[in-house]
């Protein structure tokens, strides 16, 4: 069931995952803020995987403020969207600040900016 209170940058959340035609969930980090458009109802994300690939970002412990995932995460800073709050699932926990910028760093790389 989804919080009705916003989520908010760092926090990551349980979303349908696009493209896949089963019910599949995936978790996505929240990359924006107050400042974004529509905030409380839609959120720019970076999505998270148990899947190492070479331009990964490899999630420690350390990069967690709470929650986290039982095994290895890594953010994919190239998978990149806006989802809908009515459409989060549940949340996962919430990165560190630091863990987040460098994901929103990397992310801003990929878009060339």
């Amino acid at each position: 069931m989804t919080s009705s209170k916003p989520f908010q940058r760092a926090d990551v959340v349980k979303h349908p995952a696009p493209f896949k035609q089963s019910p599949k969930h995936r978790f996505f980090v929240v990359l924006s803020d107050s400042t974004h458009p529509f905030h409380g109802e839609e959120y720019a994300v970076a999505a998270l995987t148990s899947k190492e690939r070479p331009e990964a970002i490899k999630l420690d412990a350390s990069d967690w403020r709470f929650g986290g995932p039982s095994g290895d995460s890594y953010a994919s800073p190239w998978y990149v969207f806006t989802i809908k709050h009515a459409d989060i699932v549940n949340a996962q926990g919430s990165l560190t600040e630091r863990a987040t910028d460098r994901i929103a760093n990397e992310t801003a790389t990929f878009l060339g900016l």
